[in-house]
């Protein structure tokens, strides 16, 4: 009889802190009612298969191997996505000197597209690691580096507070759940960031001791904040202020929205993926004229609770 094993892993949006998280700043974060899900079915023999669904059906990657090729150091070095994966496999089995895995039938889906930027690979990361029982962290860092805070975020139940510190992963649980989460929507830029070179772009000796001291009082500020439409565009402008004067890239608000009345930041790596925006079903109407017309509101994609 074959055997299942089925994991899930949540999607993430990184609230405040961006850039700076990789250098020891706390950072507010979500993770998402949009998941992925990894399902195991284990064969009699050494063959692999190794399937991956978007959200929309679509199978969008497909290989099959042997367990004896899964050890070695790359499937198949001619497909970037097959050597990727190879990677995280072999790392994974290595953290965890395993080496008894036995031939299987892997099958991802997804909720959400897989060019959001709402946390393919890290979601990836944490499926792999608990199928396999390594340490999730330990994967990412040596398979995407980042600061682990979304592979933090696949795991947990409500809003966190991620903090990379010195290189420990430390998340802790909150409650965020904006009584004016009516009034705060999520806007998909149809262009999706690479987060490698989103980093590229952070400069550390910009972000001096007090804008380091204000960016890790954000998390707070907009948990405080989260009964106040005011104080809440208040804490986002500031935050795209602030992140502006230590990557040196214009708020996404003056590149591509000056004439919108609400408070807009941007979620994660700035130049695509989603952004945060404020306002009424006018507001949401002025993306959509505009040709952004995947939008999300809080309570559709937001596990805060």
């Amino acid at each position: 009889m074959k055997v299942k094993n089925q994991f899930i892993a949540h999607g993430k949006f990184l609230i405040t802190g961006e850039y700076a998280v990789l250098d020891n700043v706390p950072a507010l974060a979500i993770p998402l009612k949009l998941n992925q899900y990894l399902e195991i079915t284990y064969r009699d023999d050494q063959e692999i298969t190794w399937s991956s669904y978007n959200n929309d059906g679509e199978r969008w990657f497909y290989v099959e191997t042997n367990v004896n090729d899964l050890y070695s150091d790359c499937i198949n070095c001619k497909n970037p996505i097959t050597i990727k994966l190879s990677e995280i496999l072999n790392t994974a089995l290595h953290l965890t000197s395993n080496n008894s895995l036995r031939g299987f039938d892997a099958v991802m889906k997804l909720d959400f597209d897989r060019d959001s930027g709402m946390g393919t690979s890290s979601t990836l990361v944490s499926l792999v690691s608990h199928w396999l029982g390594c340490d999730p962290y330990q994967l990412q860092f040596k398979c995407f580096g980042g600061s682990g805070y979304d592979v933090a975020c696949a795991q947990a139940n409500s809003a966190i507070v991620y903090n990379y510190n010195n290189g420990e992963s430390i998340a802790r649980e909150v409650e965020f759940s904006p009584s004016i989460k009516n009034q705060i929507f999520f806007v998909y830029l149809n262009r999706k960031q690479n987060s490698r070179d989103s980093i590229a772009q952070f400069d550390p000796v910009l972000l001096t001791d007090d804008l380091r001291l204000e960016l890790a009082n954000m998390p707070n500020r907009f948990l405080e904040a989260s009964n106040s439409l005011t104080d809440y565009n208040n804490a986002m402008v500031r935050h795209e202020e602030i992140i502006s004067s230590i990557i040196n890239v214009k708020p996404i608000k003056e590149q591509l929205f000056p004439d919108f009345n609400g408070a807009i930041k941007s979620l994660g790596g700035w130049g695509g993926d989603f952004i945060m925006a404020t306002g009424d079903a006018a507001a949401r109407q002025y993306f959509i004229d505009k040709g952004y017309a995947t939008i999300h509101e809080w309570d559709e994609v937001a596990l805060d609770s």
